[in-house]
């Protein structure tokens, strides 16, 4: 599978995550946490396509493709919590402290798959857009962009 059909169909997924959960959400927003609510999408889209194709990607149910599923789901439920932290921000902080911990952590794993040709910079534009998304949501689950919300919003 090509990277750049992997791009469109994540976009695609993403996009419909975005519309189902972000109705509600987006409209009150500020532009930082509309941007963290669509990296969480992309994460979990990201995620669930990975478990989904693995059965693609391998012709048996072995230890190799249940690690490869597995870290899909991993990855979904990164993103499932950012999407919580964007909805609880101010009244959870508990949750945005292992959301802040889970994106450290996802983010190095993602570095560390984008560079593991030693030397070489990520070249493809799969690791290089994981690597952003996964940056982005370290970046933004913190508490720094808490207080961007308007009043009487739970952000």
């Amino acid at each position: 599978m090509s990277a750049l059909f992997l791009l469109v169909v994540w976009l695609l997924v993403t996009v419909l995550l975005l519309r189902a959960l972000g109705r509600e959400l987006w409209p009150v927003l500020p532009a930082l946490l509309r941007l963290y609510l669509v990296a969480g999408c992309a994460l979990v889209s990201i995620g669930a396509l990975q478990t989904m194709f693995s059965t693609l990607r391998f012709d048996s149910f072995d230890e190799a493709a249940l690690w490869f599923a597995t870290a899909g789901l991993a990855v979904s439920l990164t993103g499932a919590l950012n999407l919580l932290n964007v909805a609880r921000r101010r009244e959870d902080v508990p949750i945005r402290r292992v959301c802040v911990a889970a994106n450290i952590l996802i983010t190095a794993v993602f570095v560390a798959l984008a560079t593991h040709r030693g030397g070489a910079l990520p070249h493809d534009p799969v690791s290089i857009s994981l690597v952003a998304v996964a940056v982005t949501t370290t970046v933004l689950s913190g508490d720094w962009v808490s207080s961007s919300a308007p009043p009487g919003v739970t952000t």
